[in-house]
C-alpha cells in the first residue's frame, strides 16, 4: 500500500510566436508514492522510463503483474515516476515540434521477440517475455497499447530534463536514479549539474553509447557529441567545441555480439561531477545491449 501525490517540477514561461501569450514549457510530471506505513529508507528512487513509452511502464507488467514501483515500496522506499519532459502527461508545446514512434513490428523485434529473427548472437537465449511477444497476442497488445510518441529534439529535451530534475532532486532531497534505456543519458547529464542530490544511478540497459547510436546489426549512426550527451556536459580540461575538443578513437573489434567502441584517445579529458556518482551498470545477457553496454562502462572509467 502506498499514498500517491502528483506534481510537476521546474519547467518556464515562454513566448510562443503567434499566440496570445505565454506558455509554460519544460515541466516534468511526477508521481510520489510513498509507503502508507510511512516507514522509508533514508533515500527515495527517481525512476526514469525509455523512449516511446512513459513513468507507467514501472507500475506493473503487460499481463498484470506487479511492477518495480510496488517491489521497491514493499521494500520501504519512496518512489517518484517521471514522464519524461515533451512527453506523456509533461505536454509538448507547438514550440516542440519533432517527435519520433516505435513500430510494432519494431518493438517484438527489439523487444519481446528478438530470438525470432536473431539479429545478435544472444537473441537466441531470449526467454523472459510472457507469451510469444507477437502482434496479436494479449500480453503483447497491452504492451504496445502504451506507447507514445517521443521527443526527436534531443539536445533541448536534455537541458530540460537537466534543469527539471536538479528542480525536482532540490524539492525531494537526494535520491537514487534508476534509469533504463534513452531514459538512461538524463542521470549523467542531471549529477553534472546538482551531482550532490544523487546518491547514485543504476543504470539499467542504458541507450547511451559514447558518440554512436545503435541501429541494427554492425551498424549505427553518430550521436552524442558529447560522449553520453547531446547537450553539454563538463569536462576537465574544458571543451568548448565537441567535435574538435574530444579527440576519438576506436576500440576493439567489431562483431555482432561484442562491438567496438568509441572512446577518446589518451589522455582523456575527465568528467568530475559525473564521477562524483557512483554508478551501477545492469544488462541482461540475452538483451541486445549486452553487444555494447562494455562502451559505456569503459567511457565512465576512462573519464574518471
Amino acid at each position: 500500500l502506498y499514498r500517491r501525490n502528483v506534481f510537476y517540477a521546474g519547467g518556464q514561461y515562454v513566448n510562443q510566436v503567434g499566440a496570445s501569450g505565454r506558455v509554460f514549457t519544460g515541466q516534468l510530471y511526477v508521481e510520489q508514492l510513498t509507503p502508507a506505513t510511512g516507514d522509508k529508507k533514508p533515500y527515495p528512487i527517481v525512476f526514469f522510463h525509455g523512449a516511446g513509452i512513459n513513468g507507467a511502464t514501472f507500475l506493473n507488467t503487460p499481463d498484470n503483474r506487479r511492477g518495480w514501483a510496488s517491489y521497491f515500496i514493499e521494500h520501504g522506499y519512496e518512489v517518484f515516476l517521471l514522464d519524461h519532459t515533451s512527453v506523456g502527461r509533461s505536454s509538448r508545446q507547438p514550440t516542440e515540434l519533432a517527435a519520433n514512434g516505435v513500430s510494432a513490428e519494431n518493438a517484438v523485434l527489439a523487444f519481446t521477440a528478438p530470438q525470432n529473427t536473431p539479429y545478435y548472437p544472444q537473441a537466441v537465449n531470449h526467454t523472459q517475455w510472457p507469451g510469444p511477444g507477437t502482434i496479436g497476442d494479449p500480453t503483447f497488445d497491452a504492451f504496445y497499447a502504451s506507447f507514445e510518441q517521443f521527443s526527436a529534439n534531443r539536445e533541448p529535451q536534455q537541458l530540460a530534463m537537466r534543469d527539471a530534475g536538479c528542480a525536482l532532486l532540490q524539492r525531494i532531497g537526494a535520491s537514487f536514479l534508476l534509469a533504463h534505456s534513452a531514459g538512461g543519458l538524463f542521470p549523467w547529464i542531471i549529477a553534472d549539474k546538482c551531482p550532490s542530490l544523487v546518491r547514485g544511478t543504476v543504470a539499467l540497459e542504458t541507450d547511451t553509447n559514447p558518440f554512436h547510436q545503435y541501429t541494427g546489426g554492425l551498424n549505427g549512426t553518430a550521436t552524442r557529441r558529447y560522449g553520453l550527451t547531446d547537450a553539454p556536459i563538463t569536462y576537465s580540461p574544458p571543451v568548448i567545441n565537441p567535435d574538435t575538443d574530444l579527440k576519438k578513437q576506436i576500440v576493439g573489434s567489431n562483431s555482432l555480439g561484442n562491438h567496438s567502441c568509441i572512446l577518446q584517445e589518451e589522455p582523456a579529458k575527465q568528467l568530475p561531477s559525473i564521477a562524483k556518482v557512483p554508478v551501477f551498470f545492469i544488462t541482461a545477457p540475452a538483451s541486445v545491449h549486452i553487444t555494447y553496454d562494455h562502451c559505456t562502462v569503459a567511457y565512465l572509467r576512462q573519464a574518471g
